[in-house]
């Protein structure tokens, strides 16, 4: 009898607990739709070109133009600051809707160039290998350059930061990159990752170099288009899990 609780009962429990546990098989559907309806719209607001302005041929021409236009402060991408907080409401209505953590746990996989969310119904790892059904998004990712020495690091981390409208600061100029400037290099929104409560300078982030998603060509950090970093920003919390896994 002891043994048949240990091999079958328990189990059994444990795996109905898991399936009760988080977002039902339909919630994942009707969010995978709202993504989609979020998503056409930034589309047909050219979402990347309001964040970059620029192919990255002009990016170079006009770089000192660029840094004039920080430092004599008249530099304000409107088009932006409008698009951040059109997604900022529609998370707003989605989290209440829900009433709870849309993305549990972010996969980023190496290997694939891919990043996939999941929600909190049973581990990472089930999720990832086996559970289609639990899978909420999967967007296409850059990665750190290997040939450099700044491949991204395989590992476990957190979400210890996530940063609404990111700037940059660029101490050897002294100069404030505002948001949505064309020299910003975090593109539309940034989630920092930390590790045994440490900030490991490592970030999820947009980027103005659409051209360089698919590749290995960061410093380590995890770039996604602006469409897709917008849209998690909104589905996941501080401190849930980042994974990087090769296989």
């Amino acid at each position: 009898m002891k043994r048949f609780i240990k091999l079958f009962l328990i189990p059994a429990l444990f795996i109905t607990y898991i399936q009760s546990y988080g977002l039902s098989i339909q919630e994942v559907k009707e969010i995978r739709c709202e993504i989609n309806y979020i998503k056409t719209i930034l589309k047909l607001k050219n979402v990347e070109e309001i964040y970059t302005s620029y192919s990255e041929d002009e990016i170079i021409k006009d770089f000192n133009k660029a840094l004039i236009d920080i430092k004599e402060d008249n530099y304000y991408n409107s088009g932006a600051h409008k698009i951040s907080d059109l997604v900022n409401k529609w998370g707003e209505r989605i989290r209440e809707r829900y009433n709870e953590i849309i993305v549990d746990s972010i996969v980023i996989d190496l290997s694939e160039n891919m990043s996939y969310w999941f929600n909190n119904s049973g581990s990472i790892y089930t999720s990832y290998w086996t559970n289609e059904s639990k899978l909420i998004y999967k967007s296409t990712i850059a990665i750190g350059d290997e040939e450099i020495g700044r491949g991204t690091k395989i590992d476990k981390y957190v979400i210890g930061e996530k940063v609404l409208k990111p700037e940059i600061y660029w101490k050897q100029r002294e100069l404030k990159m505002p948001y949505g400037h064309l020299v910003n290099s975090f593109g539309a929104r940034k989630l920092d990752l930390w590790k045994d409560g440490e900030y490991t300078l490592y970030t999820c982030h947009g980027t103005n170099a659409t051209t360089s998603i698919g590749k290995h060509i960061s410093l380590g950090c995890i770039r996604f288009h602006n469409i897709d970093v917008l849209v998690l920003y909104e589905l996941v919390e501080e401190n849930k899990t980042v994974v990087v896994v090769k296989e």
